[in-house]
């Protein structure tokens, strides 16, 4: 409990610094789940069911039947001296998280956890439509602030996953059908753009153009 308590301001430091790195700056929406023409799906297949980790071992990517989440090995150090009473490797729990304490040989201590973010949910009050289209699948969330839709995608190819959000470069938004891109501005400058592909060729090209989608993760299968 005092080492909770001791380490309790630099989580806190860390937690404000992961909320202030979410800030997407330009947004790009969908009017609809997207693709239209596909069919909720309620669960993923056993077969794509599994664990796939980056090649550094420190993050992964877990798919299970009705939700995706993602874990980071995170590392802090410290000062020995700031922890005088820690006299051996030991583990304490935070706010429901485990923690591990390593003392080192240099006269610092790490702390190492594990954190999970849930990037989607098929269940609660948040929860997400499914969808899969040309191989992959769509993980739809609809937005809180307005009546669309944030679209990740996840490419499986064997042992291989790869996560991809739908990027921002609006020159690549060029190749698409002029008729499914709203744009909007905000005293001049633009804020968000809003996409409405509808019919089948539309769909089939912001499914098939890969420079619309941004990798932000590679990773293997483990189990």
């Amino acid at each position: 409990m005092k080492t909770a308590r001791m380490l309790r301001g630099v989580a806190l430091l860390v937690g404000s610094l992961v909320f202030t790195a979410c800030d997407e700056g330009l947004q790009v929406r969908f009017a609809e789940p997207f693709p239209a023409q596909a069919a909720d799906l309620l669960e993923f297949p056993a077969r794509h069911q599994a664990v796939y980790t980056a090649d550094d071992s420190t993050t992964s990517v877990c798919i299970g039947r009705t939700a995706v989440w993602r874990q980071e090995l995170r590392n802090m150090t410290f000062k020995r001296d700031s922890l005088h009473h820690v006299r051996a490797d030991t583990t304490y729990a935070e706010n429901g998280q485990l923690h591990y304490l390593k003392l080192m040989d240099d006269g610092l201590v790490r702390d190492s956890w594990l954190a999970t973010d849930t990037l989607f949910s098929l269940r609660g009050a948040d929860a997400g439509k499914l969808r899969r289209f040309q191989g992959r699948y769509y993980l739809n969330e609809r937005d809180t602030d307005a009546d669309n839709w944030r679209v990740q995608r996840l490419e499986i190819d064997g042992p291989h996953l790869s996560w991809q959000k739908f990027g921002t470069d609006t020159l690549r938004l060029l190749a698409l059908d002029a008729a499914t891109i709203r744009y909007r501005r905000e005293n001049g400058a633009l804020t968000s753009i809003l996409l409405t592909p509808a019919s089948g060729a539309q769909t089939r090209r912001v499914g098939r153009y890969a420079g619309l989608w941004e990798t932000r993760g590679e990773y293997t299968r483990r189990r």
